[in-house]
């Protein structure tokens, strides 16, 4: 069977969930249902090759569909995919295409997506599953394309949304006209995750009311931004905020003009290029640029959370420098949060393909003139159905905390200064700097077993996976390199063990992601007391061998980031050397969380 037929989106998606069989065989599922349903949404599947295998499915497929998605999203996504399939324009041209012709392509697609009108303003937080499912739909198809629309829209737009106040707000339609083009500069050529030292500064003059961009040398470049290679005209810029008399009050982002969007020269001062050919998404214009002396007006200050008035005065109802810095950032976690949706995404077009492939190939059997499909094999199912279920358990995952994300923006555009607003905002932060490296290299481990699970037939390009390899590849480095945000979520964890140590505070979060470690002494003491395999069935047993293996390695961490401070270590070395002994590898890094910790009771 060519692969080939795995491809289009919409079967993708069904053949997702019709694989569920697979695990719903297992756990002993619902009953099953017959096909015959003349539902335009979920119309029934041709008849081929795979029949045979979902004929022996346990449960009907469609209502896990309806289960998983609901009629409104089924109806919503299959709006899109007939939209593109329909459209000459997303049309997959054959052979290979010129880096130019696949960017013009690229944009001139990411226009007529804004011309179907899937996505309204109004949309963006009254339907957010809506934004997450438009993109993911986009990526189906080609990660390039989702990626300049997600850059544009959601980046750039949210940036401007939740970083600004009601003067930026003029921007926002022009964005979904596309009358502007956005970009999010950030990362400089010299620094990444040490956002905190970015060089590019801004000086503000009051005798004019205008900010001074500038790049004080190549280091401070802004450099890898999406869209800012070709199309960008516009750009939120991170800068260093100085007021007259030479105070730094540290990070801020401003809306900076970067092209004239009837020609796409660029403005006076700026210097903007692409940076090249990448290793995957090479539809996506990614670039660089630098400021000399660039003149803004005072008023595209994105002033949420700090403002100057005309005379020079900068105002914050921040007091703390770490929330400041925090709020200043909040839009990297939105990023992050999507970028554990797309890692998702193409876990289940490899999953997908790997299974419809190993339904029909045949090799072997238990006579001459018997073969038997490959997914009957043990070492198959064994390979691919662990990341069939990883498919689903992450999918729901990234949607919850996309969600969740949502009500913490919505909160910050309503104001709320509460001490609950504050600690929702750490544990997503948290959240997202673990969610991201979890999701982004299950998927790239589970593509390479699918790609490999397909023998020969496999490393055809023809097959995408490839493409989903290398496309899937720089979610484990862009929006923070993983193993950096893993120290992210480990420090939030140590500072609340220090908190409760120090203070008698109790551990508890508003997600409750966390309120287990109240009984972190209790915990450590547990012992499993199960006598057969099917004790180890109930989901409270993983569960709680999770929990006890956290609080393990809090305490191990702990005690060495102690002992490390008594030994005279500052907290930079002291965190330091424990992070890459304990905390790092207790963090979803490569196989560590299959291997017992010593004395484990599991």
């Amino acid at each position: 069977m060519c692969l080939m037929t795995a491809l289009r989106p919409w079967a993708i998606y069904s053949t997702l969930t019709s694989c569920g069989f697979l695990m719903c065989k297992v756990a002993g599922a619902m009953a099953p249902l017959g096909e015959g349903s003349d539902d335009p949404v979920l119309p029934d599947l041709p008849r081929g090759p795979l029949h045979a295998a979902r004929a022996r499915a346990s449960f009907p497929w469609k209502e896990l569909a309806l289960f998983w998605e609901g009629p409104d999203m089924l109806r919503f996504k299959k709006n899109i995919f007939s939209a593109l399939e329909n459209d000459p324009l997303f049309a997959h041209p054959p052979g290979s295409l010129s880096l130019e012709k696949y960017r013009e392509l690229t944009f001139l697609r990411c226009k007529r997506v804004f011309e179907y009108d899937f996505l309204r303003v109004e949309d963006l937080l009254g339907s957010p599953l809506r934004v997450l499912a438009l993109i993911q739909c986009l990526g189906m198809y080609d990660w390039s394309l989702a990626t300049k629309f997600f850059l544009h829209t959601l980046t750039f737009g949210s940036a401007i949304y939740s970083s600004g106040s009601e003067r930026h707000f003029k921007y926002l339609p022009k964005i979904f006209t596309m009358e502007i083009f956005g970009c999010f500069a950030l990362t400089e050529v010299s620094h990444g995750s040490n956002t905190k030292a970015m060089r590019t500064t801004a000086h503000y003059d009051p005798t004019t009311e205008e900010l001074i961009i500038h790049s004080p040398d190549f280091e401070a470049a802004k450099f890898w931004v999406g869209n800012l290679g070709k199309t960008a005209t516009h750009a939120v810029v991170f800068a260093q905020l100085y007021t007259p008399g030479g105070q730094c009050h540290g990070l801020h982002p401003f809306v900076v003009q970067i092209r004239d969007p009837k020609t796409l020269l660029p403005m006076p001062g700026v210097m903007v290029g692409d940076i090249g050919r990448k290793l995957g998404q090479n539809g996506l214009d990614n670039g660089f640029a630098m400021f000399h002396k660039v003149r803004i007006p005072r008023q595209d200050l994105l002033n949420r959370s700090g403002d100057i008035t005309p005379e020079g005065t900068y105002v914050t109802h921040v007091k703390d420098a770490r929330q400041h810095f925090s709020e200043s950032l909040g839009s990297l976690s939105s990023g992050r949060v999507a970028i554990a949706g797309m890692s998702v995404v193409n876990l289940k077009l490899a999953v997908s393909i790997a299974l419809r492939f190993s339904a029909t190939r045949r090799q072997f059997g238990p006579t001459d003139e018997e073969e038997v499909p490959v997914l009957e094999y043990p070492m198959q199912q064994w390979r691919l159905l662990p990341y069939l279920a990883a498919a689903y358990a992450l999918d729901h995952f990234s949607k919850s905390l996309f969600l969740d994300l949502v009500e913490l923006q919505q909160g910050l555009l309503g104001k709320d200064r509460s001490a609950r607003q504050a600690e929702l905002g750490r544990e997503i932060h948290a959240l997202a700097s673990a969610g991201k490296p979890l999701a982004s290299w299950t998927a790239q481990r589970g593509i390479q077993e699918c790609r490999e699970a397909c023998g020969g037939h496999g490393y055809l390009a023809m097959n995408r996976l490839g493409d989903l390899r290398d496309d899937n590849d720089p979610n484990c480095t862009y929006e923070g390199d993983n193993s950096v945000l893993l120290q992210q979520t480990s420090n939030y964890l140590l500072g609340l063990l220090v908190r409760r140590d120090q203070g008698g505070a109790r551990i508890e979060s508003p997600l409750k992601t966390v309120d287990f470690l109240e009984a972190y002494p209790n915990l450590l003491g547990h012992r499993f007391e199960g006598s057969s395999p099917e004790d180890c069935l109930d989901s409270s047993v993983p569960l709680a061998a999770y929990e006890w293996l956290v609080c393990y390695l809090l305490r191990e961490s702990y005690q060495k980031l102690n002992q490390e401070k008594q030994s005279g270590s500052n907290d930079f070395e002291a965190r330091n050397n424990c992070q890459v002994r304990v905390c790092f590898k207790g963090c979803f890094s490569n196989d560590s969380l299959l291997i017992p910790a010593p004395s484990c009771p599991w």
